[in-house]
């Protein structure tokens, strides 16, 4: 069973992250941080687990194997990196830094350590794109030239913890 770190408690974190690691029979959540510490308290309250007042205080625990990072996008690759430095696997939200400096210092990082890096780009598994894949690879749709796809949400101002055009996305 993997012990499960959540650094970031914000809406992504409360509707895929946690609650699919709640759900996950090898996986314990087991530690949260957030900027807002009562947030992580209510989480740490629901789901069991303990609130740290820093990230870097919950990536010096040892008995955590693995962290989700769900933190605004600019802190993606600082976080990260340093994850992996303590020994931690990594699922990092989508995008998996804003520079390709940091994505590539992310890669290094883990090639380094040897921990797993994961970037949260959970469309790649999305029922109707395995299905579309699947056909591909039987030829079922004969030789694809191109394609288009579209989707689509409400965005940021919907679904961010403090809705609004004010949130961190923008």
């Amino acid at each position: 069973m993997k012990s499960i770190g959540i650094i970031g408690c914000g809406r992504i974190a409360q509707v895929r992250h946690i609650p699919e690691y709640a759900d996950h029979r090898d996986a314990r959540l087991y530690a949260f941080y957030d900027l807002n510490p009562e947030r992580a308290g209510e989480l740490a309250g629901t789901y069991g687990g303990r609130v740290y007042e820093t990230y870097e205080e919950l990536l010096e625990d040892e008995k955590i194997d693995a962290v989700s990072i769900c933190v605004p996008n600019e802190f993606h690759a600082k976080i990260s990196i340093a994850a992996l430095k303590a020994g931690k696997d990594v699922l990092c939200e989508k995008p998996m830094a804003v520079t390709l400096e940091e994505c590539c210092q992310m890669a290094k990082a883990a090639e380094e350590t040897g921990k797993c890096l994961m970037i949260g780009q959970n469309q790649r598994l999305a029922k109707g794109h395995a299905l579309a894949r699947k056909l591909i690879e039987r030829g079922d749709i004969g030789k694809v030239i191109t394609f288009k796809t579209t989707f689509g949400h409400g965005g940021p101002e919907t679904w961010s913890i403090d809705p609004g055009r004010n949130t961190w996305f923008f």
